[in-house]
């Protein structure tokens, strides 16, 4: 079963995606901040990412770019889903080093899409 990191600081997102994610066939992982997230890859690697641009210390261009810069997990899929409503954000999130990027509110089986696609065509 695949594993997706999903990286929000908002609980209940996190929750959500994840019990939703389940029932495409995704194992979650879970992190509310961008540093419990790089602390968590540190022991396990996942087969993706989905990951919120608007969090507290380290936003999610930060977290884009260091796992970018990090050889275990330079090519692993990182997909942006954000509420963040600013003309360049795509733009940025792609010059970040992200995948694919998605607007919240986000449907699932458009995310579980982009995933499958992406671990078809890393």
């Amino acid at each position: 079963m695949p594993t997706v990191l999903i990286v929000d600081d908002e609980a209940d997102t996190v929750m959500m995606l994840s019990s939703g994610l389940k029932l495409f066939g995704y194992e979650s992982m879970m992190a509310t901040s961008g540093s419990e997230a790089l602390e968590q890859i540190d022991g396990r690697v996942p087969d993706a990412i989905v990951l919120d641009l608007m969090m507290p210390e380290m936003d999610g261009f930060e977290v884009t770019r260091r796992l970018r810069a990090n050889p275990g997990t330079k090519s692993v899929p990182i997909i942006i889903a954000t509420a963040m409503a600013v003309l360049d954000a795509e733009d940025r999130s792609r010059e970040a080093g992200a995948t694919h990027f998605l607007y919240k509110p986000v449907s699932l089986s458009a995310l579980a899409d982009l995933i499958r696609a992406s671990l078809k065509n890393p």
